[in-house]
């Protein structure tokens, strides 16, 4: 095998398809607006940001364009991995990977949670790469063919890198991502965000999301960022505070940038965070609703929405100038023979534009 850490190193990352069949799959509304695909790699990209810089680096994403042989001639070494819809994907790229004779690294959410089914890798670098994907340059620079390396704490994100934007072609997607927090203060059994990032949210300093947005604005870049937080109000005190400091930068420059995040649904609940997303130009709003019945809530422990009207919440937020998009679920213990019309009648009276339906899986790891 080649000397791989060297100062030259070609570095392949490979993002591999997503599923059509999940959530991430707006293909014909991305050819309707131009783009090629909806979202931007953000993990390899931010993956690229973590490797020695003075490598020949090569980000192929599988979604937009074609991965060929003269990728894998070029490369001394590839990287893969991703979340749950791109399972075989990934698998895929392993194997194409060693049908070249080229080492590949996987990482992600679902090498993570799922370790046993990418064993055919050659290095398995899990968790946050902050964390694990220096552990795994030092095994490397001491000749290691093969590892697998976790880390048991979190990544400080106070000290999180800015990803590699560069590396792609921005007229392919709809939007660009960047990243606030990591973590959710509640404890849906059905989710795995507590088990892959904790209940305790880690944020990013004001002054890092301001470099990543001038970061894009100086690429050029200029539109819609989707901030892919798994709930971007986890702190509301820290977000508070990065939305005043993203407030002044877009005045100074225009307004260069709208916004769209995820959020849990007590947003509705604080109308100075309200106003502040309003006055930097957020759109859209995703939110996980799941079902409109309090004890199928209650048993599932989402116990956020209860007990509360979450019509009126989406209205409220609505008249933020903020469009609701929101995700349910069928399928939880405690459904009857309603669930589905009360479900249907629910989103009509929230006015929700975008409702993602979803059949309940158990995620590995989580309490479900």
């Amino acid at each position: 095998m080649i000397k791989l850490l060297k100062k030259r190193t070609r570095c392949l990352l490979i993002h591999p398809k997503f599923s059509p069949y999940s959530f991430w799959n707006f293909i014909e509304v991305s050819k309707i607006v131009g783009a090629k695909y909806q979202a931007a790699p953000l993990g390899l990209m931010t993956v690229a940001a973590l490797l020695p810089q003075e490598w020949e680096i090569k980000l192929i994403d599988t979604n937009v364009e074609p991965l060929l042989d003269e990728h894998f001639d070029w490369a001394d070494l590839v990287f893969t991995g991703g979340m749950l819809p791109q399972q075989i994907g990934i698998l895929d790229i392993i194997t194409l990977s060693h049908q070249r004779n080229k080492p590949v690294v996987v990482g992600g959410p679902d090498p993570t949670s799922q370790p046993h089914l990418y064993q055919s890798a050659d290095y398995l670098v899990l968790g946050e790469g902050e964390v694990t994907i220096p552990i795994f340059l030092n095994d490397l620079a001491n000749g290691s063919k093969s590892g697998e390396y976790l880390a048991a704490e979190y990544a400080d994100m106070s000290k999180a890198v800015v990803p590699r934007f560069d590396l792609i072609n921005f007229n392919n997607y709809i939007h660009l991502n960047i990243q606030f927090t990591r973590g959710c203060p509640f404890n849906c059994e059905f989710c795995d965000i507590v088990e892959l990032y904790g209940r305790k949210p880690r944020s990013k300093t004001s002054e890092q999301m301001v470099k990543e947005i001038q970061n894009l604005y100086d690429l050029n870049y200029r539109g819609h960022i989707d901030i892919v937080d798994d709930n971007f109000i986890g702190n509301k005190k820290q977000v508070k505070e990065t939305l005043r400091a993203i407030k002044e930068w877009s005045k100074l420059n225009n307004y260069p940038f709208y916004y769209g995040t995820e959020v849990s649904i007590n947003l509705a609940d604080d109308d100075e965070l309200l106003q502040l997303m309003r006055d930097v130009d957020f759109r859209l709003i995703f939110t996980g609703l799941e079902t409109p019945e309090d004890e199928v809530l209650e048993k599932v422990n989402k116990k956020i929405n209860m007990n509360r009207s979450v019509v009126e919440a989406t209205k409220k937020i609505s008249s933020y100038g903020m469009v609701v998009n929101a995700g349910f679920i069928i399928g939880f213990d405690n459904e009857n023979g309603q669930t589905a019309e009360r479900m249907n009648a629910f989103i009509q009276d929230t006015g929700i534009c975008v409702a993602m339906l979803g059949l309940m899986y158990a995620l590995p790891n989580t309490k479900l």
